[in-house]
Parts: C-alpha cells; structure tokens; sequence
C-alpha cells in the first residue's frame, strides 16, 4: 500500500515532465487533495490544461506512454468525453489511484471551489478564469446551457459513484445534489422560472419534479443508493430530453460505462 511519501514524488513528476510540454498551459490539483486529502489513502486527481485543442491527444499520449516508463500499471482506464477533454483512471502497483484530466484551456471551468494551481505559464491566467466559470451567468439559449452542464456533468457522477463503492454515502449525497441542483436549474428554464439555489419549485406542476421529489427518499447502503445515482442520472437526460441529440446520447452511453465499471464486483 501507498504512503502520503509516495503519492507527493508522483504529483512532482508529473509537474515536472508536464513543464517540459510546450503544449501545456498549466496543471491543477483538485478533488480533495486540493483542500486537505480525506485520509493517508486518498486518490491523487491531477488536471493538465493545454493551450490548444487541437494539443489535448498529443499531450495525453505523451502522459500515458511517460507514466507507463516510470511506474507498473495494474489497471487503467481512458475516458474521452469530448474531442479535448480526456480523463485516465490509473491503478499502480502500490494500488495508489490516479485519475488525470487533460482538458483545453478553452473548455476549462469549474465545477466546485476545490484547486490549487501548481503552475500556470501565465500568472493567474488559471485562477482567473476558474474563478470566473464559478460566477452565476445567464445563458443565451437553452442549447448553450445544455452544453456547458454537459461539459462537466460526469465529474459530480464519477465522484457520487466512487463514494458509493467506498461505502461513503454522506460525501456521495453532496455529488448527487449537484446533479440535482443542474436538473433543477433545467426545470426553471423550461417553464420560465428564474433560477436560484434557495428558490423551491415544488409548486411547479411538472413530472419531472415528482421523480425528483422521490429521488430524497434513499436508505443509506449499498444497493439503494446505486440505483440513486441511476435514477437521478436518468432524470438528468429526461430533462435535458437527451433523445434528441446524438452527442448527448453519447454522453449518456459514456455515463453508463462508468456505472458498470466502478460497481463491477460490489
């Protein structure tokens, strides 16, 4: 097993051989190694942001084949969720987690206040822009809104279901809200409502609104709250009314793989 020793030496390493890409316009630490790692066993989540887009599979490969010199992988996974954005779980030998996101600098945004800049090429030109992606804004459309909680949507879903399999179903009930929270913000634009975190829409007549209702009544193990994150999961693409687009179906099919992935064998 894995000491805090060694989950420091391979952040460092990869700061180091990530300065050395041209490409790379910085690197992020978040999940909760960015705010205080939850214990001696936490995984390691570690983002590089590229400069250009068209950059983001060069600089994946370059990691990939750079980890795979210097460690013995046991297991590992690629995700790609858009053209440029990429996320690969890694397992190593001393059975140290490493998931590693590489996203455009374009595409960059935040979900939750939890990073820490290791380096950026441009001082505060990260920080900047996280802080700003964190601000409330009004979208034009509601196209434009759909792409952007698609852009970020599978991050709170990853989350909720690695908390479920640990077994820690307090901290997978705050990933799920945030889903709950994007469904909720797509119920208020389709009737007209303003939207706002403290505003209840449980006077809205809507379906949608009583299976979301029902999604609150959960037992706190193992199977319940599986099929939570399926059910809420499920509601978030019924809203969104994800039929309609084949990117978004795509979406919905990467998701599932996560499910069957990370519950296998639980």
């Amino acid at each position: 097993m894995y000491n805090n020793e060694e989950r420091e030496l391979l952040k460092q390493k990869i700061e180091h051989f990530s300065k050395q890409l041209d490409e790379v316009q910085g690197l992020l630490l978040v999940g909760s190694g960015a705010t205080g790692y939850r214990d001696q066993y936490s995984d390691l989540d570690l983002l590089v942001v590229v400069n250009n887009s068209q950059k983001v599979l060069t600089v994946q490969n370059k990691l990939q084949t750079y980890l795979h010199t210097q460690y013995r992988i046991l297991e590992e996974k690629v995700y790609q969720h858009e053209p440029d954005i990429f996320v690969t779980c890694f397992l190593f030998n001393n059975y140290l987690g490493l998931d590693l996101g590489i996203w455009s600098l374009n595409k960059l945004r935040a979900t939750k206040p939890n990073w820490l800049v290791l380096f950026d090429r441009d001082p505060n030109k990260l920080e900047k822009k996280l802080v700003q992606s964190l601000k409330i804004h009004t979208h034009q459309n509601l196209e434009e809104m759909i792409e952007d909680s698609l852009t970020f949507i599978w991050q709170f879903f990853r989350s909720s279901a690695i908390a479920i399999k640990r077994q820690q179903y307090i901290q997978a009930i705050r990933e799920i809200d945030f889903i709950r929270c994007h469904i909720i913000r797509f119920i208020c634009q389709k009737h007209h409502i303003h939207y706002d975190f403290e505003k209840s829409i449980d006077h809205i007549t809507d379906p949608h609104v009583q299976k979301l209702q029902r999604t609150y009544e959960v037992k706190l193990e193992q199977y319940s709250m599986q099929q939570l994150l399926r059910d809420v999961l499920s509601l978030y693409f019924s809203v969104i009314n994800i039929s309609e687009s084949a990117i978004q179906l795509k979406q919905q099919e990467m998701l599932d793989e996560f499910i069957r992935d990370l519950f296998e064998g639980t």
